[in-house]
């Protein structure tokens, strides 16, 4: 499938040549001091066909980090939602919960569970209520 991609692009590169698919004569170059001029001077030979590919090239790999971020995105959101899910599944099976309680039976750092816990209270899921002490409590929504 990719051969047959490279094909397609080289002759949609040699296509669009103004000279059509005739070899161009290849300018005089001084002696190659070393590979790296060696390369140069034959991407300069064949600019017409190396240039679109490069192009191409940069095309696709712009469009693959686009669609790799969108689905990491995805990702996390999936995550996030199934730790909600067990906070919620969690509160059931008790009356208060802080975001400590929290960390500790998920497993996850304590700003990232209160940060769960706080979406759920603007969600409407939960109720938050304030001890003494400053520690937050929260308990189900109707209950």
């Amino acid at each position: 499938m990719l051969a047959a991609l490279c094909h397609q692009l080289l002759a949609l590169a040699l296509a669009y040549d103004p000279r059509g698919f005739r070899p161009r004569p290849h300018k005089p170059h001084a002696p190659a001091e070393d590979s790296a001029h060696e390369l140069w001077n034959w991407i300069d030979d064949h600019g017409a066909i190396v240039l679109p590919l490069i192009g191409f090239a940069i095309a696709a790999l712009v469009i693959f980090g686009i669609k790799r971020g969108m689905t990491s995105n995805v990702a996390e959101l999936h995550k996030k939602q199934e730790s909600k899910d067990a906070i919620v599944r969690m509160m059931r099976a008790k009356l208060l919960v802080s975001a400590e309680a929290v960390s500790i039976e998920l497993g996850i750092d304590h700003f990232n569970a209160s940060a769960l816990l706080e979406d759920l209270v603007k969600e409407g899921k939960l109720i938050q209520q304030r001890t003494t002490g400053g520690v937050a409590n929260y308990r189900l929504k109707g209950l």
